[in-house]
């Protein structure tokens, strides 16, 4: 079987995270434009618009779409044979393709870290992400550091591209020390490794009148202590599984990833202010714990992530159709 990867975009984050793990094939190769010699193509969600010609060139070709981010793919999902996603969320909205779905996680191809928790004066509370879902962590994820901010010597390492914070915006906490450090696949081991603690906000805020729009006359039963939880369909395990390969414990917004993996001595999940702060000080308070779970999420990771397993699972997908 011969494969060949595609893209107009090979240094988006996601494609980047995808050349990285598929490179471990034999049976791949990158940014080939002639398809006779090969059997399988993959484009990614970029590239959408692609996939009609070449369907119609070459009828006998398998083809794939990597990553479909947007509702705007869907029309070109028709002329594909199989969609990777990565995640339950994704899935769940492209069972409306009628097509096999291969579910790969991708992240960035960094090497396991054998991490070493310990009593510490100061912890380290890594992000990495974009400023998205800092932004949205204002309502839930900040309050619980303030409150915690007043009773233990806290860091906030965040890690994104743009520029430093000011420290005006609302996701910044007041009495917590915030170092921002610049994207870059080599402060993923000589930055973010450093943290002792993990967060993984996720979730998008919302208009509290939302909650107004069901309340009529009480036939859909609300409450005020109701919860609504709102979250983007592209979401999926790659930024916990990034702490997990680091030794990291993480603690993570209610989402449907984090909520299938993160279980047991595996990784906290929080949604309220309240239950975010309950979550990190178990885990500021015990570096016994902090590692437990550091190793349990790295197990995780091992066993049902890396990229040599994946690629396993994927040649078979592929062969079964």
């Amino acid at each position: 079987m011969k494969i060949v990867f595609n893209t107009s975009q090979p240094y988006a984050a996601c494609s980047s995270f995808y050349i990285g793990a598929f490179k471990k094939l034999k049976q791949i190769d990158f940014f080939k434009t002639n398809f006779e010699s090969y059997d399988v193509a993959l484009f990614m969600t970029y590239d959408y618009r692609v996939i009609q010609p070449v369907r119609e060139k070459y009828p006998n070709l398998k083809i794939g779409i990597i990553d479909p981010r947007s509702k705007a793919v869907a029309e070109s999902t028709e002329h594909c044979d199989f969609i990777i996603i990565d995640s339950i969320e994704m899935e769940d909205y492209w069972r409306s393709s009628n097509k096999p779905i291969f579910k790969y996680v991708e992240y960035p191809n960094i090497p396991y870290y054998d991490k070493k928790h310990q009593d510490k004066e100061i912890i380290t509370i890594g992000y990495h992400g974009n400023l998205i879902h800092l932004d949205c962590m204002s309502q839930n994820v900040t309050p619980a550091l303030e409150s915690l901010g007043q009773n233990y010597n806290l860091e906030l390492l965040v890690m994104y591209n743009g520029s430093s914070p000011t420290g005006k915006e609302n996701w910044y906490p007041k009495n917590v020390k915030v170092r921002h450090v610049p994207w870059s696949m080599e402060n993923y081991i000589s930055q973010l490794a450093l943290s002792d603690i993990g967060i993984v906000p996720n979730n998008l805020t919302h208009s509290n009148e939302a909650k107004n729009l069901i309340k009529t006359k009480n036939n859909f039963n609300y409450n005020d202590d109701d919860y609504l939880v709102r979250f983007k369909m592209p979401s999926n395990p790659g930024r916990f599984v990034v702490f997990g390969k680091l030794g990291i414990p993480v603690v993570a917004d209610f989402y449907p990833s984090a909520l299938q993996y993160l279980k047991g001595d595996i990784g906290f999940v929080a949604h309220s202010p309240a239950g975010w702060q309950h979550c990190l000080e178990q885990l500021i308070v015990s570096s016994n714990k902090r590692q437990t779970m550091g190793n349990s999420l790295q197990q995780l990771v091992r066993n049902k992530f890396d990229f040599e397993i994946q690629n396993r699972k994927f040649l078979s997908f592929l062969k079964g159709i």
